[in-house]
């Protein structure tokens, strides 16, 4: 089984929330303040999803084309991260530092502030 966090905030098209391949298993408020930036809002609905192991790809896919610019969701399974952003995905081995360091790269490039980068 797969599990993941998308923020609501960081979505272009919530229909992505309704995909059968991804149960939402828990929301949260956050009332993030400081930690946001300019150009996002102080308050984020997590939402935390699981599924299939066999989906996780084509939902990996999905999230890409649906999140927005500057943003990033996270999705993993037993042995495998998903680091996900606008038309790009960092899939790495559990404990990879190198492709986990080159995702935290781009997210710094594209303009994902460095103390959000806590995956």
């Amino acid at each position: 089984m797969y599990t993941g966090l998308i923020l609501k905030e960081s979505l272009e098209n919530l229909d992505l929330l309704q995909d059968e391949r991804m149960v939402i298993s828990k929301v949260e408020i956050w009332k993030v303040g400081s930690r946001a930036v300019d150009w996002q809002p102080k308050e984020w609905t997590a939402i935390y999803v699981e599924g299939a192991d066999k989906d996780l790809g084509s939902i990996a896919t999905a999230i890409s084309c649906s999140i927005l610019e500057k943003w990033y969701a996270n999705l993993s399974d037993s042995t495998t991260e998903y680091v996900i952003f606008r038309k790009k995905i960092f899939a790495y081995k559990k404990g990879d530092k190198k492709i986990k360091h080159e995702a935290k790269n781009y997210a710094k490039a594209i303009g994902v502030p460095e103390h959000q980068l806590d995956w």
